[in-house]
């Protein structure tokens, strides 16, 4: 027994887990209780609303539609378009991934065959379309292209993109772009020809899920080892970073948490 691979695929997964949900209520309690006001993060300023259902609404439209983008910043709102979509399907996809074939067929109906088929037609398409619209958003941040801001609906300023890139931007990037080729090529590149590849992953997982971890569904899977370790990098750093965003609708956001501050334009003397 390899006791590296046994503690780093073991082990290690819960380790992640423990701080990819310590990390989650960290931020989650810094959000609800702020003690002064540090930016974006913790200010909401509506104008003369304090309509819930109606902001949670327009949450909702602007996460699965992203409507506000299009005339204003079109690259954005391909590039998001497609990765997030991509993105959902793939992680739902994921969740059938965690169960074994016969117990996947037992509870659910889903035959090894199905699985197969939509592992790699349904997968692999979202898959590619999460690759091509992480492209897209990579390819606005190195270009030196400039964004749109508007304030208030009347002003408005260009500024470098370059401004809102910082080094934590290009590392979520960039894990993200490895752990989607990587996924890619184990979808694309090895379970058309090897049926009982997914199968594999999948006990692995549910070893983990049962608390009885068993690395030796992995321990000669190379390519597998690097999509695991990759995971588990972007599931510990995800809520440190602003991938934390998912976690910020609705009610639990830092936005809507509080009643909207009120705005009142009023008239200056002249």
């Amino acid at each position: 027994m390899n006791y590296a691979i046994l503690i780093l695929f073991g082990y290690v997964p819960y380790a992640v887990l423990l701080i990819f949900i310590a990390g989650i209520i960290f931020r989650l309690i810094r959000w609800l209780t702020p003690k002064q006001l540090t930016g974006l993060y913790n200010v909401n300023a509506t104008v003369n609303d304090d309509n819930y259902g109606k902001i949670t609404v327009e949450i909702l439209k602007r996460i699965f539609l992203f409507y506000t983008l299009p005339g204003t910043d079109n690259t954005l709102f391909i590039g998001s378009l497609l990765f997030h979509w991509g993105i959902w399907l793939v992680l739902i996809g994921h969740l059938g991934v965690v169960i074994p074939g016969p117990l996947l067929e037992k509870w659910f109906g889903i035959s090894p065959t199905l699985h197969h088929i939509i592992a790699l037609y349904i997968g692999g398409t979202a898959g590619i379309l999460a690759l091509i619209g992480l492209l897209i958003l990579i390819a606005r941040r190195i270009t030196g292209r400039t964004v749109t801001l508007r304030f208030i609906n009347e002003y408005r300023v260009r500024l470098p993109m370059s401004m809102f890139s910082f080094l934590d931007d290009y590392f979520a990037l960039a894990i993200l772009l490895a752990i989607v080729i990587v996924g890619l090529t184990q979808t694309l590149g090895i379970t058309p020809y090897n049926p009982y590849y997914i199968d594999e992953i999948s006990r692995w997982m549910w070893s983990l899920i049962t608390l009885h971890p068993n690395v030796s569904y992995i321990a000669s899977d190379t390519i597998l080892q690097i999509h695991a370790l990759l995971a588990m990098i972007f599931i510990a750093y995800f809520p440190w970073g602003k991938m934390m965003h998912p976690f910020s609708f609705i009610y639990i956001s830092p936005t809507i948490a509080r009643p909207s501050i009120k705005i009142r334009v009023k008239e200056l003397p002249r």
